[in-house]
């Protein structure tokens, strides 16, 4: 798009042409709106499709967090959770793998 002078001087050359020259100016310039239009558009479309395939893109998997067996067995005593405190006693492993 031309910058205010430009506009400006090509206002005081079409005050001098005929009115079918003026006419042909004003459709040139209607058109290279619409261009611009349908083009800023298409851009926008192009946003909303990228938007919209990052939304529905898959999740990445969740990361893990292993803790030493005393930090779990504690964690289950300060919740109060016998239950628990009694499955990682009978568990043989050193480490545990929680979500």
């Amino acid at each position: 798009m031309a910058n205010h002078l430009d506009l400006l001087s090509e206002l005081q050359y079409l005050e001098k042409v005929p009115s079918l020259e003026r006419l042909r100016t004003a459709q040139k310039r209607r058109n290279q709106q619409l261009k611009k239009w349908a083009q800023y558009e298409k851009e926008m479309q192009s946003k909303k499709r990228k938007a919209d395939r990052k939304r529905n893109a898959p999740l990445p998997p969740r990361k893990r967090v292993s803790f030493a067996a005393s930090v779990a067995l504690l964690e289950a005593s300060t919740r109060s959770d016998a239950e628990e405190g009694r499955r990682l006693e009978t568990r043989h492993d050193e480490r545990f793998l929680f979500l």
